[in-house]
């Protein structure tokens, strides 16, 4: 009975009669008791207390003042868990450095031993916090879409995509050499006996990708993403101020440097990935020397692939793919950089467009000068009756020359027009197009008046003519 009277209420309420309106400012998405409530409001509320619904941060979010301030609040947090995550990063980083040269270079290092699980425990100490500072950064950044669309629910701010970056994140920061011998029985190649070996050179190689916060803290202190006439610009024309835009701009500011740094950060992590996967599953002296891992990385980047160094672990062979995927990338931005930088500017062009016509001008003037001298020759040559021979054979293809001479400059003057049509050209060719068609349209105005008048004149002596009819017909 009671529903009834509830779905009798909420039915009277939608009538056309009925003076119950439903507050825009009711959040779509709530909980009560453990479940989402429902869109519209029970009977029971009247419109003073749907309005009291409203929480508090939807009133804030209509005051522009508290909502710039705290968007600043955020973005300055933002910026200050970068700053951590990047600490904590390269701190773990540096500490697994140490741990792996030390089991390499020491010897009677283990990875039992003290000194190792200390360091093992530092760096798991330090990832645990940078798991933290990781769900802090994505916090705020829902924070900050919901203060910059006024939402009242973070699950409105909340994606599929932002919980699966999340994970990804997660999952990349939480990979680290764990305290203690964690081995697994390994058949190396060339060798008749399997073995035991560590699975840290798997997990510190795997903890290299941790370099992603590098980029991380250079485009979040990067000028495009924290001057707020940018982030303005891009609002007003639909453009996203982000990672890929600030990597844009950083490539069309400093494509060389850009290029540099990331040929050397890839040289360098993946000669000592290799070294360290085949130093851990195929420890030779050819294979454990980093100047050879070096080596192998170069002409791999390089796609050359001499084959005097091959890897020989399975975890060598997959640095060596991807310093390959890497090295064609990297090559394809170079040859795009490089056509760029070598291409003429539209100043440089217009230059070299101007000269080269000058030089045309003079080379089809030459040509049709020689035109007029060969023509005059043999005209003399045919008063005095010298029809025939070499000298007039001579005189004739010097002239085919010339007028040959004359036509080429002709056709690479009128190709040189066509290529060196840019914007200016686009330009004028519309405003000469504009200014004929206004002159074409008052013309056909004046030319309408003065039909006009000249059908009137024709109307006033068709009048008079008949006038003079009728005078002369009723004399008669």
């Amino acid at each position: 009975m009671e529903n009834d009277t509830a779905t009798n209420t909420n039915k009277a309420n939608v009538m056309p009669g009925n003076t119950m309106i439903e507050d825009p400012g009711i959040p779509l998405v709530g909980r009560r008791n453990g479940k989402f409530s429902k869109y519209v409001e029970d009977d029971s509320l009247s419109q003073s207390s749907s309005l009291g619904a409203i929480s508090p941060t939807k009133r804030r979010f209509d005051n522009i003042s508290f909502k710039l301030s705290y968007r600043k609040k955020l973005l300055n947090r933002r910026r200050m868990i970068v700053n951590i995550e990047f600490t904590l990063a390269m701190l773990g980083i540096l500490l697994m450095l140490i741990e792996t040269e030390c089991f390499i270079g020491i010897k009677g290092y283990t990875k039992s031993s003290a000194a190792s699980v200390i360091i093992k425990s530092f760096i798991s100490v330090s990832t645990f916090f940078l798991l933290m500072a990781i769900l802090s950064y994505h916090i705020t950044g829902i924070q900050i879409h919901m203060t910059d669309n006024s939402l009242e629910d973070w699950r409105l701010a909340v994606t599929p995509w932002t919980y699966f970056k999340v994970l990804i994140e997660l999952f990349i920061c939480v990979i680290h050499p764990l305290p203690g011998d964690l081995s697994f029985l390994y058949h190396p190649k060339g060798v008749p006996t399997p073995r035991m070996v560590s699975i840290d050179s798997i997990l510190s190689v795997l903890m290299l990708l941790r370099l992603y916060l590098v980029g991380k803290f250079m485009v979040i202190h990067s000028r495009l993403l924290t001057d707020t006439s940018t982030q303005s610009l891009g609002a007003l024309n639909k453009v996203k101020i982000n990672t890929i835009f600030v990597f844009k701009a950083l490539m069309s500011e400093k494509p060389g440097t850009m290029l540099v740094g990331l040929m050397a950060a890839i040289f360098i992590t993946n000669s000592w990935a290799m070294r360290t996967c085949e130093v851990y599953y195929h420890p030779d002296h050819e294979h454990s020397d980093f100047n050879n891992a070096m080596w192998l990385i170069a002409i791999t980047f390089l796609t050359i692939g001499y084959g005097d160094i091959t890897p020989n672990s399975e975890c060598g062979r997959f640095i060596a793919v991807e310093t390959g995927l890497m090295g064609v990338g990297i090559t394809a931005l170079l040859v795009a950089v490089l056509a760029q930088k070598l291409e003429q500017t539209r100043s440089e062009k217009y230059v070299h467009n101007f000269v080269s016509r000058i030089q045309l001008d003079k080379i089809q003037k030459h040509a049709a000068a020689n035109v007029i001298k060969q023509v005059l020759i043999l005209w003399k040559m045919k008063k005095r009756g010298i029809m025939d021979g070499p000298k007039r054979i001579r005189v004739y293809g010097k002239m085919l020359q010339a007028i040959r001479e004359m036509r080429a400059a002709k056709n690479e003057k009128v190709s040189i027009g066509e290529t060196s049509l840019g914007i200016i050209e686009i330009a004028k060719s519309v405003n000469d197009v504009f200014d004929l068609s206004e002159s074409m349209e008052s013309e056909q105005k004046q030319l309408k008046t003065k039909m006009e008048a000249l059908e009137t004149k024709m109307s006033t002596i068709d009048g008079k003519l008949n006038t003079i009819l009728n005078a002369v017909s009723s004399r008669r």
